[in-house]
């Protein structure tokens, strides 16, 4: 049979450290990905070795020699202590994707060395990016055995934040809605599961090499430039619970501050919904400020505490996702000041609040 043609050139880009037990396991999820049955095309996979000290390489080849139906670039690198983290990794992997794309009609797809994504991970991304959208989030949940044993407890205060999270994006879509990327969806989109259009990607100037939250700088810059960034359900990695991690503020550090927590008895404290809740409105009022006739968007712009000049139509006017970016960002770091079961109260009661009744028919 004939190998299809491929409307998009998906390359996978991957930073890895001292992997080696756990990268064959994602080349294994790479390798059964439906988009290689569908089309018969090879699955391009980077791998960036970041100063491995292990057989990470060893590992990856002997896995490459059972799967002729990814095509994988091994790339060492011994860099300096001072750039020896996964933002720099991440980039040169991503950046080498970009390259592979170059002619083609690519998406690069940003994963960890220790996830799994789900066989239709690939496919469904694509078919997200066929939908219109720029980048694509996937939606991450972590690795059941490994949860399991952190006993639970730990279970227990992670099933809570994950409500409280929901909750706060159903709130989001309702105050700040954004059509294309509707209500319901999750919240998020890291380097784990980030999937962007090549060609966002080189306009925007690539991920900007941070030692931590350089997947979430990768996002503003996309947003900024008013790229459309979704969240759908069927795009899915299952993430390690493991509590040894490779990036600083990684999911092992917060995995860790979370059992520390729970040993010592503390309350799952989390942002108060009133907060949350004055930051969506404020972000809703600045995105609208494109929208408005020039001295109608002065008055608002002075209101909102902009200048006049990042909304002047005879200079630089910013666009609505550049506003947003600049005068009212998400906040990751928001302070935690109120128990995570009141404020999921709290949350519901707001929601119902703001959603239209529905009214029976006949």
């Amino acid at each position: 049979m004939s190998r299809q043609t491929i409307a998009h050139l998906p390359v996978v880009a991957v930073p890895a450290k001292n992997e080696e037990e756990r990268l064959p396991l994602l080349l294994a999820a790479l390798a059964g990905q439906s988009w290689c049955l569908r089309t018969e095309q090879p699955l391009r996979v980077v791998a960036v070795l970041n100063n491995c000290t292990d057989r990470t390489r060893d590992a990856a080849l002997v896995f490459a020699r059972t799967a002729p139906n990814l095509l994988i670039e091994l790339i060492d690198v011994a860099l300096p202590p001072d750039t020896a983290h996964v933002g720099t990794a991440r980039q040169m992997a991503m950046d080498r994707a970009l390259e592979l794309c170059s002619g083609h009609n690519g998406v690069i797809l940003s994963t960890d060395a220790d996830a799994v994504p789900d066989p239709n991970w690939v496919e469904a991304t694509l078919k997200a990016i066929d939908g219109g959208a720029d980048a694509v989030g996937g939606l991450l949940y972590g690795n059941k055995q490994e949860e399991s044993r952190l006993g639970e407890g730990f279970q227990a205060r992670a099933a809570a934040v994950a409500e409280y999270g929901a909750l706060c994006d159903q709130l989001a879509s309702l105050i700040d809605p954004l059509a294309h990327d509707p209500w319901p969806r999750h919240r998020d989109h890291t380097g784990a599961s980030l999937a962007v259009r090549a060609a966002i990607y080189q306009a925007v100037g690539g991920l900007p090499p941070l030692r931590m939250r350089e997947d979430l700088a990768l996002v503003s810059k996309i947003r900024a430039a008013d790229g459309k960034l979704v969240h759908p359900l069927d795009v899915r990695v299952e993430v390690s619970a493991r509590l040894t991690g490779r990036a600083q503020g990684g999911m092992a550090d917060c995995l860790k501050s979370w059992l520390r927590a729970e040993a010592e008895g503390e309350p799952i404290l989390v942002e108060d919904p009133d907060q949350l809740k004055q930051r969506l409105m404020h972000r809703r009022a600045v995105r609208d400020l494109a929208s408005l006739p020039q001295q109608e968007r002065f008055a608002a712009a002075r209101t909102l505490g902009i200048p006049e000049s990042a909304v002047d139509e005879t200079r630089q006017r910013l666009s609505a996702g550049a506003l947003v970016e600049q005068f009212a960002p998400d906040d990751p770091d928001a302070p935690a000041s109120i128990e995570a079961g009141i404020a999921t109260d709290r949350l519901r009661r707001m929601i119902s609040e703001l959603e239209e009744p529905v009214y029976a028919v006949g």
